[in-house]
């Protein structure tokens, strides 16, 4: 198959912005997972998993520099292949997110809740404002 310029354009702008992001990923994810550690494991797995996707992203954005390079089948297989473990961590990524915040809003309304018995059980005391 021979690469038309547009292909050629196309793997270029995937290679750079590929490895771009992927670097900023796993900053990010470091970051993240550095500053949920006070959440536990919990907290810190959704960091870890973007250091992965990080990594994968790199991974297919030197496979589609090899690309525009010149046309041989590996890169090819390393491209795709790359692709699909990034797109599997990302999956992993946002759901744990959507678990966190879930966790986060079930612990909210159980505060509430207990901030509501504290004051039910409290009561109002008439001798104490003499």
């Amino acid at each position: 198959m021979e690469m038309t310029s547009s292909m050629k354009k196309s793997l270029d702008a995937i290679a750079k912005w590929g490895k771009i992001t992927g670097v900023f990923m796993i900053i990010g994810g470091g970051i993240y997972a550095f500053f949920g550690i006070s959440l536990l494991i919990i907290g810190a797995a959704p960091g870890v998993l973007m250091i992965f996707s990080g990594i994968y992203l790199i991974k297919s954005a030197n496979a589609a520099q090899k690309m525009s390079d010149d046309m041989p089948q590996e890169p090819h297989e390393a491209l795709l292949d790359n692709y699909v473990k990034f797109m599997k961590w990302q999956f992993f990524f946002l759901l744990s997110i959507i678990v966190i915040f879930i966790l986060c809003i079930v612990a909210f309304f159980f505060l509430i809740f207990l901030g509501i018995l504290t004051d039910l059980h409290s009561g109002y005391d008439p001798y104490y404002y003499e």
